[in-house]
């Protein structure tokens, strides 16, 4: 990946190794007038597929800040940035940040986001983090945490 000061933000450039193409991959931009940074993350108590272990905020409270990222399996954005996403967490986790996955997609509208496969997609990328199943809607989708 390039920079390319032609891109606005939400874009990124990608070249070939010989830099004969061009690749651009515009993302969806959502800015979150809501929150700020160090906003204190709500209470919460989720589970992890397929270990059935309960996470909860306090489980986080050793570190200085904590990464909360809502993804999900089908997304494409997300489809395409896992491998970063694990690099990205890997390299910050060592540094001393938390971080915790949570999908809040509901399985009949998405099954491919149910915990079955969010067990599987964790270990197929070796997420370092947890990654959470909000079954109940609770976190996610602006709840708890509002984007």
């Amino acid at each position: 990946m390039t920079s390319d000061s032609s891109l606005k933000m939400g874009e990124m450039s990608t070249r070939t190794s010989s830099n004969v193409g061009k690749f651009r991959v515009t993302a969806a931009r959502a800015e979150s007038g809501k929150v700020s940074l160090g906003f204190r993350a709500p209470q919460f108590e989720l589970t992890e597929p397929p270990s059935g272990k309960s996470w909860k905020l306090e489980d986080f409270e050793g570190y200085p800040a904590l990464l909360v990222m809502f993804i999900c399996n089908h997304c494409p954005f997300v489809k395409h940035l896992k491998k970063d996403i694990v690099k990205l967490t890997n390299f910050y986790m060592k540094k001393g940040l938390a971080v915790v996955a949570i999908s809040s997609n509901s399985i009949s509208t998405h099954p491919q986001d149910g915990p079955d496969f969010m067990a599987q997609e964790a270990k197929a990328f070796n997420y370092p983090f947890p990654y959470l199943y909000d079954e109940v809607h609770l976190v996610g989708n602006g709840n708890a945490f509002p984007v």
